[in-house]
């Protein structure tokens, strides 16, 4: 009973996110939802996703993805939205904290290899804020979702990381919605 307590709490709290970060009123949700079936899809899928999880931060993530479904328009949105819900779904905060140290800018050490949007094993380890037993899992989830593309170093294994296309796609979307930060 507890366990379904919390689920109804979680429900709830995301709903009023999600209206409040759409900017719609309550006739104007109800007839988004109506009348596209793609952002109907998209607003339960994340719902459902975001009453089963404990993390805050993706139940936040989630409403954002929906609340950009609710106010775009149809025809862009039946690309990209769907796939951004998708990813999200995919990916823990520490997943969306490791993009965001992949994606950001930073200097390349003199003498070092590698280009400046190209991220290291040793560069990671030291800027992510997790144990170092979970980094490799970490970047596999990321490269499974198409997010990051690795580079084969001379000794053969993968030694720098970076974005892929979808990856900068995704990564946009973070900056738009504010979830971009690679401190967080």
């Amino acid at each position: 009973m507890a366990v379904r307590g919390r689920r109804r709490t979680q429900a709830i709290d995301w709903a009023r996110t999600l209206k409040k970060l759409s900017g719609l009123t309550d006739e104007e949700l109800r007839r988004a939802v109506e009348d596209n079936p793609i952002v109907a899809e998209i607003v339960w899928r994340a719902w459902e996703v975001a009453v089963g999880t404990a993390s805050e931060d993706k139940r936040r993530l989630l409403a954002k993805v929906a609340a950009a479904a609710l106010r775009g328009d149809a025809d862009a949105l039946v690309d990209e939205t769907p796939f951004l819900l998708r990813t999200v779904i995919a990916l823990d905060p520490a997943h969306v904290a490791l993009l965001a140290i992949i994606a950001a800018p930073r200097l390349v050490h003199e003498g070092q290899p590698g280009a400046p949007w190209e991220i290291d094993r040793k560069e990671l380890r030291l800027r992510w804020q997790a144990p170092d037993d979970l980094l490799d899992p970490a970047l596999a989830t990321l490269e499974r979702e198409g997010l990051i593309d690795g580079k084969r170093g001379l000794g053969g294994g993968v030694g720098h990381w970076m974005l892929g296309p979808y990856g900068a796609r995704f990564f946009h979307f973070l900056q738009e919605v504010g979830e971009a930060d690679p401190t967080a």
